[in-house]
């Protein structure tokens, strides 16, 4: 969530400090982190907001760029304060009066602003100093450019081969870095792709399981009520409900 001060005066209150806030001042926050905005006493408080969702990203962000997100998301303390005077505030005030009616023009134009914004908090990924220090440099590296979507593509053994080691010690590696198996983070991904793909009414369930990477039908239905307690046609009838 990326949040401007479009008029007034307020507080942005989180876990650890209070930062007063003024026109053209903002922050970028995961949305799940508890932020709370409040007016001064001088009068009302007018935001301008947009939200980003980076699990509809697909194709635009690579595995290690999606793990850096969740990392973010789950910190609580994670936010990021922009100044009327500064760069990032000016560009953003520059965005919302641009004149004009290029709505797709606009939301290019911030989402780069959210991308500019956060690539700061990424940093480097650490390396380690052991014998192995090439093989997983050269991980690292497949997983700063291999967008996420294209995961699904590959096999443990095709991407062992592409690094020239076995796909044992590629597992190690991929569970030591993201804290699930690399089977897991594949069903994982077939299953937010399935769920978006439910969302439209008009695509028979047998389609979405095929798109999903699944064969079989049956297959797809056990393990979509694994992972969510409900069925495909389940979850498909309750969300066209909530929308």
């Amino acid at each position: 969530m990326v949040v401007r001060i479009a008029k007034g005066f307020g507080y942005c209150l989180c876990t650890k400090k209070t930062c007063e806030l003024k026109p053209g001042d903002g922050f970028m926050v995961p949305q799940v982190t508890g932020v709370t905005v409040r007016a001064s006493q001088l009068g009302a408080l007018r935001l301008q907001y947009f939200r980003i969702r980076p699990e509809l990203l697909v194709g635009l962000l690579t595995v290690a760029e999606c793990q850096q997100l969740k990392t973010l998301s789950s910190n609580s303390s994670c936010i990021f304060h922009f100044r009327a005077k500064e760069l990032d505030g000016q560009e953003f005030t520059r965005l919302v009066e641009k004149p004009g009616n290029e709505k797709l023009a606009m939301r290019c134009a911030l989402l780069q602003f959210w991308a500019n914004g956060i690539a700061g908090l990424f940093g480097k990924p650490a390396l380690n100093g052991s014998s192995g220090k090439k093989l997983r440099e050269r991980f690292l590296q497949l997983m700063e450019q291999l967008p996420e979507a294209e995961l699904l593509e590959f096999s443990l053994a095709e991407l062992a081969r592409q690094l020239h080691c076995s796909e044992r010690h590629l597992g190690q590696l991929y569970c030591e870095k993201f804290g699930v198996s690399f089977r897991s983070h594949q069903v994982d991904l077939r299953l937010q792709r399935a769920c978006r793909l439910l969302a439209d009414s008009r695509i028979y369930i047998a389609s979405i399981a095929s798109e999903s990477g699944y064969n079989s039908l049956t297959l797809f239905n056990a393990t979509f009520k694994k992972r969510f307690g409900m069925t495909p046609s389940e979850w498909r009838r309750r969300n066209l409900i909530k929308n």
